[in-house]
C-alpha cells in the first residue's frame, strides 16, 4: 500500500483543476458589457467604414458613448434616418472600436460630429454638435442634392 502525503493547504490555496469562480465571473461580466455596447448602437448605424466612396453618399457620425453631442445626435439622426437610409448610409466610427478610433485619428475628426461623404468618398460637410432633426434633415438634402 502507498502512502501519499498531502499538503496542509488552506482551502483557498487548493486546485480543483477547474474554471474559478472569479474567472467564471469575469468572464460573464465582459460578455455582458459587449452585449449591451452592441445593443447602443441602433442596428441600421453600420460600422462598417469602407462603405465610404462605394457609389452611395454617407454620413459618418463620430460616436463616443461618453459624450453628450454623440448622443444627441444619434437620436437625431435615428428619428430620419428612414426618410433617407436608401439614399444615404448612415456609418459610425466608434472610439471605442479600433477602427473607428483609426478612422477619428486619420480624419482628426471630433466626437460629437458628422462628416457627409459624396457617393464617390469626396469630404462635403462636417456637422458639430447637437443639431434638431429638421436641421439634419435639411443638411442632408442640401448637401446630396435630394
Amino acid at each position: 500500500m502507498m502512502l501519499t502525503h498531502k499538503p496542509n493547504l488552506p482551502a483557498s490555496q487548493h486546485q480543483s483543476g477547474g474554471i474559478s469562480k472569479n474567472a467564471v465571473i469575469t468572464l460573464f461580466i465582459i460578455f455582458a458589457f459587449a452585449i449591451i455596447a452592441w445593443t447602443i448602437l441602433p442596428s441600421s448605424f453600420s460600422t462598417d467604414l469602407d462603405l465610404i466612396g462605394q457609389g452611395k453618399p454617407a454620413v459618418v457620425l463620430i460616436y463616443d458613448m461618453e459624450n453628450g453631442n454623440s448622443l444627441d445626435l444619434m437620436k437625431g439622426y435615428n428619428a430620419i434616418r428612414h426618410d433617407y437610409e436608401h439614399l444615404v448610409e448612415f456609418l459610425i466610427a466608434d472610439v471605442a472600436s479600433p477602427k473607428g478610433n483609426t478612422f477619428i485619428r486619420t480624419h482628426k475628426a471630433t466626437p460629437g460630429s458628422a462628416i457627409y461623404y459624396s457617393d464617390d468618398g469626396e469630404e462635403m460637410r462636417v456637422l458639430y454638435g447637437s443639431q434638431d432633426e429638421k436641421t439634419l434633415s435639411d443638411s442632408i438634402k442640401n448637401t446630396f442634392g435630394l
